[in-house]
C-alpha cells in the first residue's frame, strides 16, 4: 500500500467496478487510531455509511498504507484519562463506532497489509471478512501493559484462544491467525492487493438484496449468541482495568506511569522486553 505524507487526507478512498477502497493515511504513526468527534476512527466510519449509501458501490474495503493496517490506539489519548468513568465513555464511544461498522448494509473486508494491534484488531473483528498479507502480525499488545480489549475475539477464535491472546501477549503471525481463525485467508504481499481486490469485485457481483439480507442473518445468530450483552459486560470491566493502568508495573517493578514519563522508547522497551521470544512454534 502507498506510501503518504504526514500531512495529507488521513483516510483516503478510491472507487472501481463497484469496490471502494478505503485506506488509513498515517504511516508515519502506523496509522495509529484516535477515537471520538472529528477523530482518525470516526473519519472512516463516516466514510463507510456514506459509502453504504452510495449506489454506485457494493463492497468497502478497508487497507492501511505503510507497513501498517493499524498499530491500535494512540498511546497518547491515555494520558488524558485518569478515572474508570473516563475510559468508560472513551471506551464505550470506540465501540459505538465499531458497531456502526457492524450495522452496515453493505459487505466490507478488511485487508490486513501489516501490523494490526489492539483497538486496530478489535475493530477490524467487526469486518465481513478479513484477509491477510504473509507480513501481516496480529495481537493484543496492550494487554502487556494491563490493558484490555479481548471483548469480541471470543466469537472467532473461541475462548482458549481468546485466553491465550490476552494472557500471553503474544503476536500472531499471519498464518498463525488463519489458524485461529481471525482471518479467512493469505496472501503473498506482493499479490495482496490484486486478490482483495478481485474478492470485492467478486462479492459486487452477487445480488446486493440476497447479499445484506444473508450477512442479517448471520449477524443476528451472533447477537443471539450473546455479542450484545458481552460487549456491555466487557466496556464495564475494560474500564476499570484502563483506569488503573498506570500502576500496572513490570516484572522489575517500574510502574508504567514512570515509564510513560520517559518517553515512547523507554515505555515500548518496557512493555515489550519479556515478549521478544514468540511462545507458539517455539
Amino acid at each position: 500500500m502507498s506510501e503518504a505524507a504526514a500531512d495529507g487526507p488521513r483516510v483516503l478512498r478510491t472507487v472501481r467496478d463497484g469496490v471502494a477502497t478505503f485506506t488509513l493515511n498515517r504511516p508515519d504513526t502506523l496509522n495509529a487510531m484516535d477515537h471520538g468527534p472529528g477523530s482518525f476512527q470516526r473519519e472512516l466510519v463516516d466514510g463507510l455509511e456514506a459509502a453504504d449509501h452510495d449506489d454506485d458501490i457494493r463492497v468497502s474495503i478497508v487497507t492501511g498504507s505503510g507497513r501498517a493496517f493499524s498499530s491500535g490506539g494512540q498511546l497518547g489519548a491515555a494520558g488524558e484519562l485518569h478515572t474508570a468513568n473516563d475510559w468508560y465513555w472513551f471506551l464505550g464511544g470506540e465501540d459505538e463506532d465499531n458497531e456502526r461498522i457492524r450495522h452496515l448494509r453493505k459487505p466490507t473486508i478488511g485487508a490486513i497489509n501489516g501490523l494490526c494491534f489492539g483497538a486496530a484488531l478489535i475493530m477490524a473483528a467487526h469486518f465481513d471478512i478479513l484477509i491477510a498479507s504473509d507480513q501481516a502480525k496480529i495481537g493484543l499488545i496492550e494487554t502487556r501493559f494491563g490493558g484490555t480489549g479481548v471483548d469480541v475475539l471470543t466469537y472467532h477464535v473461541g475462548p482458549q484462544r481468546a485466553k491465550f491472546l490476552c494472557m500471553s501477549g503474544e503476536v500472531l503471525t499471519a498464518e498463525q491467525a488463519k489458524e485461529f481463525g481471525l482471518v479467512l485467508e493469505v496472501v503473498e504481499h506482493a499479490r495482496f492487493e490484486e486478490r482483495v481486490f478481485d474478492l470485492g469485485r467478486r462479492i459486487a457481483a452477487m445480488p446486493p438484496v440476497g447479499v445484506a439480507m444473508n450477512r442479517r442473518v448471520v449477524n443476528g445468530a451472533m447477537d443471539h449468541m450473546g455479542w450484545g450483552s458481552q460487549k456491555h459486560y466487557a466496556l464495564a470491566l475494560n474500564a476499570v482495568a484502563n483506569g488503573d493502568f498506570r500502576e500496572h508495573a513490570t516484572q522489575d517493578g517500574r510502574r508504567f506511569s514512570d515509564l510513560m514519563k520517559e518517553g515512547w522508547k523507554a515505555f515500548k522497551d518496557a512493555r515489550d522486553a519479556p515478549f521478544k521470544t514468540p511462545w507458539l512454534g517455539g
